[in-house]
C-alpha cells in the first residue's frame, strides 16, 4: 500500500478500511512507545536520531495515508504517492543502522536489552522489513498481496516501540522482550483473523509476512549469542 501502487481498478474488496485501522492503531503504538522517552530527552539526541526518527514516522505516515487513499479509491494519487515510499525506504535502511550501532557506542541501550540483543534484533528486522517491502513492489500490480505484505512490514517496525510502553515496565525488565514479542505477534496476527472473518480463508501472504515476524523472535536470541555479533557488540560497548 505505501510502496509504487496498486495498479488494478476500482471496486476494493469489502473491509478495505481495515488496512487504515490498521494503520492508526501501529501510529499509536509507536507514538505510545517512543513518545514519552524521546521527549524526556529531546535537547540530548544527536541528529541522527532525530533524522531516524523523522524517517521513521514518514513511513508510518505515509502508510495510513495510502491505506486511506486506497479506501477511498484515490488509485491514481495513491500510485503517484508511491513512488515516495521507494526513497523513504532506501534512507530508512541505512539510518537503522547507524542508528542501532550508535546508540550501543553511546551506550544508549534500553535497559531490558543487552547491546548484543539489540544489534541483533534491530538487524534482523531490517532485513526482515527490505525484503517484505521489496516483495510488495514486486507484486503491486497484485493489491490482495501487495497491501498485505506492507502491511506486516509495517507492523514489524513497530516491535521497538512496544518494548518501551509503560505499562510493560510493570511486570519487570525480564519480561519486558517477551511481553513485547507478544504483542507484536497479536498485532501480527490481526491480518490473518480479519482474512478468517470476511473471507473465511488467510491470505498466502500471511503465511509469508506473519511467519517470518515469528520466525524472526528465536532468530534475534541465536544471533544476539553468535560470537561475531558477541564481538562486535563489546567493540562499540563504551567501556
Amino acid at each position: 500500500m505505501t510502496a509504487i501502487g496498486i495498479e488494478r481498478p476500482a471496486g476494493a474488496p469489502p473491509g478495505r478500511r481495515f488496512f487504515t485501522i490498521m494503520a492508526g492503531i501501529v501510529a499509536l503504538a509507536v507514538a505510545a512507545g517512543f513518545g514519552p522517552s524521546y521527549g524526556a530527552a529531546l535537547s540530548d539526541l544527536p541528529f541522527w536520531v532525530h533524522l531516524h526518527g523523522a524517517v521513521m514516522t514518514g513511513w508510518i505516515v505515509l502508510f495510513a495515508v495510502q491505506a486511506w487513499l486506497v479506501g477511498r479509491r484515490s488509485l491514481g494519487l495513491h500510485r503517484r504517492l508511491g513512488w515516495l515510499s521507494t526513497g523513504l525506504v532506501a534512507a530508512m535502511i541505512p539510518l537503522g543502522v547507524v542508528t542501532n550501532l550508535m546508540a550501543i557506542k553511546r551506550g544508549a541501550t534500553p535497559p531490558f536489552f543487552t547491546p548484543a540483543q539489540m544489534m541483533a534484533a534491530d538487524g534482523v528486522d531490517l532485513v526482515l522489513f527490505a525484503g517484505l517491502f521489496t516483495a510488495a513492489v514486486l507484486m503491486r500490480k497484485r493489491g490482495d498481496w501487495h497491501k498485505r505484505l506492507l502491511l506486516c512490514a509495517t507492523v514489524l517496525l513497530s516491535w521497538p516501540a512496544l518494548g518501551r510502553l509503560i505499562p510493560l515496565r510493570s511486570l519487570g525488565l525480564s519480561m519486558i522482550i517477551p511481553a513485547a514479542t507478544v504483542l507484536l505477534i497479536m498485532l501480527a496476527c490481526a491480518g490473518p483473523i480479519h482474512d478468517l472473518a470476511t473471507r473465511r480463508k488467510v491470505h498466502p501472504a500471511y503465511l509469508w509476512g506473519v511467519g517470518l515476524i515469528i520466525l524472526a523472535q528465536p532468530l534475534h536470541l541465536l544471533l544476539a549469542v553468535s560470537a561475531p555479533i558477541q564481538a562486535l557488540a563489546g567493540a562499540l560497548t563504551p567501556t
